[in-house]
């Protein structure tokens, strides 16, 4: 089969779950991590025919995303940036917004000259940790999830990286346990609450971690109030906490910092014109 009937193949099993733009990314992202194959050979040479090795799998994963599993689960990576990274079920898929936090605070502490001391909570695959240590080396991360393998994730993805950053075992609802003076802040905690559930695809809803994801109906604020607790006990003066937020609920989030430290607060949109990023200055 010539690579650009494949793409074609690809196209056609998969138009009742996604547009043409999204079946040539995911394609494109098959042919560099699966078939080991130059996303350019699609334009530059079309006829380059597949061996019955690639057609073996790029059948089968196709296969694969007809149940709706998402495509970083069947590849078992993503990229994020500048990095490669590991992704299993037990851990959200990282997203586009969550690397646009990820580049404000890069912005913030572009002129960095001195190690300072942050902390993600709730790191997951430790895509926004280890992105802060990779492109920010002044940073001395710590990076708390509650399971073990998560943080066994994050690891892999350490030595992947070629990164050092610390792993702690820990539980976002109880943090105060947690003595730890740091200069900054970040987590993009569970913040979907079950009434959204509707509004979610099956790939999501199917397949990534619900503990990720969803918050108690009656207490959507739950990880944002615990999270402003840590940072009254052990955020230092002038300190910064960044937050990925659930749009739906952004005045009742400025309503929750207001009672406890004064902090500034600055807004941020997503790639979508959501309110989806904070940031509090002490």
């Amino acid at each position: 089969m010539r690579l650009i009937e494949a793409r074609n193949q690809f196209r056609a099993g998969l138009k009742e779950l996604h547009t043409v733009q999204e079946c040539d990314y995911y394609f494109k992202m098959i042919l560099s991590s699966l078939l080991d194959i130059d996303p350019i050979s699609i334009a530059l040479e079309p006829n380059h025919l597949l061996d019955s090795s690639q057609q073996s799998k790029l059948k089968s994963v196709l296969e694969d995303m007809l149940t709706e599993k998402p495509l970083q689960y069947i590849l078992g990576e993503v990229p994020f940036r500048k990095l490669n990274l590991k992704v299993n079920p037990s851990v959200l898929i990282p997203r586009p917004e969550t690397e646009e936090m990820v580049g404000w605070i890069l912005e913030d502490y572009a002129k960095l000259n001195q190690k300072i001391d942050l902390i993600d909570l709730g790191t997951g695959s430790g895509c926004i940790a280890l992105s802060l240590k990779k492109e920010q080396p002044y940073f001395n991360v710590y990076a708390l999830d509650i399971d073990q393998p998560i943080l066994d994730l994050v690891e892999q993805n350490k030595e992947k990286n070629k990164l050092e950053i610390n792993c702690i075992k820990g539980d976002i609802n109880d943090l105060l346990k947690l003595k730890l003076k740091v200069e900054v802040i970040v987590s993009n905690p569970p913040y979907i609450t079950p009434k959204e559930k509707e509004e979610i695809k099956n790939n999501v809803l199917n397949f990534e971690p619900h503990q990720a994801l969803f918050v108690p109906q009656d207490n959507p604020l739950l990880y944002y109030q615990k999270i402003l607790e840590f940072a009254g006990e052990n955020l230092k003066s002038k300190g910064r906490v960044y937050f990925e937020i659930n749009p739906l609920f952004e005045s009742e989030m400025e309503a929750l910092i207001f009672c406890f430290d004064s902090y500034t607060i600055t807004k941020r949109l997503d790639i979508f014109g959501k309110i989806r990023m904070l940031r509090l200055e002490k």
